[in-house]
């Protein structure tokens, strides 16, 4: 976070909201707000509040003019508060299986807590041709602006939802046909070996934790990259990728 430093607050195709209880909500629902100003005059228990919902969030947040931050939110009716959102736009998961092809992949991160990994994985996905993203919408790493950039714009070329419960959510897919597969080093399925369905979910978990447990109740099947002997394990992204691209994959 910064505070005291004035930044260009508007880029091209941003949205902004403001309003202490909507940037509250917005931060607070797992929107993906790239950054918050306040005036340099911003107080009270609310302001605190979304500063701390900001830093939980990762959202970095800098102090402006009241009339700067009144020309940034074209009001002056903004309560001390605005926030810009990310120009990607997120899509809900009844939009992805409306458009939905018969054979489809689907990538779901659960609760990946690095921004660069969050954004290769992005771009692995986009590039092997998945038809989504899932993203929790607590517990992971926000949607910001690193994660854009690990992406190298990739970001913007899949659907992305940010699913308010994952469980939840892969119960949806089952019921669609969406065979969910956990990847795990200590997996019993060989990723190189699998014969893989028309419609499946692969769903990365946490950097140190693995996948949660009421995620990992949900899934067919945990599978695992083989590797040679004195290597325990892959980034993330990179287990990721070579799930993705093993024959069958698209």
């Amino acid at each position: 976070m910064s505070e005291g430093r004035e930044e260009k607050a508007e880029e091209k195709g941003d949205e902004h909201i403001w309003g202490r209880h909507e940037v509250a909500e917005a931060l607070e629902s797992g929107q993906a707000v790239r950054r918050i100003y306040f005036s340099r005059q911003a107080r009270g228990e609310e302001i605190e509040r979304i500063k701390e919902l900001a830093r939980a969030n990762g959202v970095r947040f800098d102090f402006f003019e009241v009339a700067k931050l009144s020309k940034v939110a074209g009001t002056r009716a903004h309560q001390d508060v605005v926030a810009r959102l990310s120009p990607v736009r997120m899509a809900s998961l009844d939009e992805v299986l409306a458009a939905l092809p018969e054979r489809a992949t689907i990538v779901a991160l659960d609760q990946v807590q690095n921004a660069r990994n969050i954004g290769m994985c992005a771009r692995t996905a986009a590039a092997a041709g998945a038809a989504a993203l899932l993203l929790p919408a607590r517990g992971g790493h926000p949607l910001n602006d690193e994660v854009m950039r690990a992406s190298a714009g990739a970001a913007f070329r899949l659907p992305i939802v940010q699913s308010a419960n994952l469980v939840r959510d892969l119960e949806r897919l089952k019921e669609r046909g969406f065979w969910i597969y956990g990847l795990d080093a200590g997996g019993r399925e060989d990723a190189l070996r699998m014969q893989w369905p028309e419609r499946r979910v692969l769903v990365a978990g946490n950097e140190s934790k693995g996948l949660r447990p009421g995620v990992r109740k949900k899934v067919d099947a945990l599978i695992q990259i083989p590797l040679h002997s004195g290597v325990e394990s892959l980034n993330v992204a990179v287990a990721l990728g070579v799930a993705l691209f093993v024959d069958g994959a698209r």
